[in-house]
C-alpha cells in the first residue's frame, strides 16, 4: 500500500517540467501556414529567412530604398506568433522575452508592435508603407503583397 503514494510522487516529479511549459509552446500547429506581408506598393518581392530575421529582430531598420521598416507581430503566446518566432527568429517562446529585454538594455531597439488579430494586421499593413507583418494564409488580402511564407517549419518563397 505504501508503494502507490511513492510511485505517484515520482510520476508527478517526472511530469512537472512538462506542466510548466507555456501552453502556447504546445499550441504552435506545424500545419499552420503563415504569409509574410508588406504594403501593396512596396518594391520588395521576396524575403529570405535571413532577411526576415534581420527585419523582425531590428538589426535591419531600413528598406533598400531608405524608408523605415515598421514590423508588426501578434501577441506573445498566440499560435501565429509562436510559430513565427520559432521559424523566422529561431527563438522559443521563453527566449523571446529575454531577447527583447537584452535589446532594450543595450539600446538596440524595441520589439515589433503587437496587433491582436489577422484582420487588423492586414488593415495596418495595407495602410502603412514600410510596414511588414504576417498572417495565417488567406485568399482575401487586399492592399498587401506576400513576400514569404512559413510552411512546415521553413521560410519559403511566396
Amino acid at each position: 500500500m505504501r508503494r502507490i503514494p511513492h510511485l505517484l510522487v515520482l510520476l508527478l516529479a517526472l511530469l512537472a517540467p512538462l506542466m510548466l511549459l507555456a501552453p502556447s509552446a504546445l499550441r504552435a500547429a506545424p500545419d499552420l501556414t503563415l504569409e509574410v506581408i508588406v504594403h501593396g506598393a512596396s518594391k520588395v518581392e521576396r524575403l529570405s529567412a535571413y532577411e526576415l530575421e534581420a527585419l523582425f529582430t531590428r538589426s535591419q531598420t531600413r528598406w533598400d530604398d531608405g524608408a523605415p521598416v515598421i514590423p508588426f507581430s501578434f501577441p506573445a503566446g498566440s499560435e501565429p506568433r509562436v510559430l513565427f518566432d520559432r521559424v523566422a527568429l529561431r527563438l522559443r517562446p521563453e527566449e523571446v522575452g529575454r531577447f527583447w529585454l537584452d535589446h532594450r538594455i543595450r539600446g538596440l531597439g524595441l520589439p515589433p508592435k503587437q496587433v491582436p488579430s489577422a484582420a487588423l494586421m492586414l488593415q495596418v499593413i495595407a495602410n502603412l508603407p514600410g510596414g511588414i507583418g504576417y498572417v495565417p494564409a488567406t485568399r482575401n488580402r487586399p492592399g498587401v503583397k506576400v513576400v514569404a511564407r512559413i510552411q512546415q517549419g521553413k521560410v519559403v518563397p511566396p
